[in-house]
């Protein structure tokens, strides 16, 4: 008879409680255990509290760290920037399968997929001269050195591009009181001048050589780009207005490279 009686007692117990808590009177889930003990007897603990509780739901969410799992297993750590979720056998050292899918947290610490990032590669636009080709360069206006212009195709997202140029010319002109005037190399981009220059002046009258070095690099957005280098006389320096003088280039090397990832 005694047996009976604890059998209908337990199942009147386990009728009437839709939770149940272990080390706490008063469960927040279907099932709640208190590690520490520290839980208030009334309303939902604090958040330190939960730090020490496991919980699991009426629809089979899991709880470690909190009272209120919001996805089938949420875990709250109590330290910033620390998930609290941690592998034995799976660290940092551990080597690097041929295959798999790299993880990931959105902005709500649920772990997701993210895409494999690519391998990134150089794209490079570049040409070089070296017949001699010639042209001519006056004070009243730029004159694109020949063969520099250059077309890139920026990529959506545009690209930090890395440009190079190097130019050795010949002066061939003897002009009426030139032999001291300034020769202007300018980087241009879509036919609009940079600030990207290098001015040299010439050092005997006609027949004396300089050169052209200049580096930079250029954010352009996405589409289509001209780039070329131009020169002018900057300074007559009592040469008279609009004489050309003629260059001959001895060798030119001009490119333009951005990584693309």
């Amino acid at each position: 008879m005694k047996k009976y009686l604890l059998l209908a007692g337990f199942l009147v117990i386990n009728t009437l409680s839709a939770q149940v808590g272990i080390n706490t009177q008063n469960p927040q889930t279907a099932f709640h255990v208190d590690g520490a003990k520290d839980n208030n007897t009334s309303g939902t603990p604090s958040a330190a509290q939960q730090l020490n509780d496991f919980t699991s739901t009426s629809s089979g969410s899991l709880g470690i760290g909190t009272s209120a799992p919001t996805s089938k297993m949420e875990i709250t750590s109590g330290t910033a920037n620390i998930s609290g979720l941690k592998f034995r056998n799976l660290t940092s050292a551990t080597p690097v399968a041929a295959t798999g899918q790299n993880l990931g947290v959105d902005a709500s610490g649920n772990v997701i997929t993210v895409p494999t990032p690519t391998t990134p590669n150089v794209i490079t636009e570049e040409v070089s001269n070296s017949t001699g080709f010639s042209y001519v360069v006056n004070d009243l206006a730029y004159t694109m050195i020949p063969t520099s212009q250059q077309t890139l195709n920026i990529p959506a997202g545009g690209k930090a591009v890395f440009i190079n140029f190097m130019l050795g010319i010949d002066y061939f002109t003897f002009l009426a009181g030139g032999g001291a005037a300034y020769y202007e190399a300018r980087l241009f981009v879509d036919n609009v001048p940079t600030n990207v220059y290098l001015i040299t002046q010439e050092r005997v009258q006609g027949g004396s050589q300089t050169q052209y070095s200049m580096s930079t690099v250029k954010t352009l957005t996405a589409g289509a780009h001209t780039v070329d280098v131009r020169m002018i006389r900057s300074f007559n320096n009592g040469v008279t207005s609009g004489a050309n003088m003629t260059c001959r280039a001895i060798s030119m090397s001009f490119n333009a490279s951005y990584i693309n990832n």
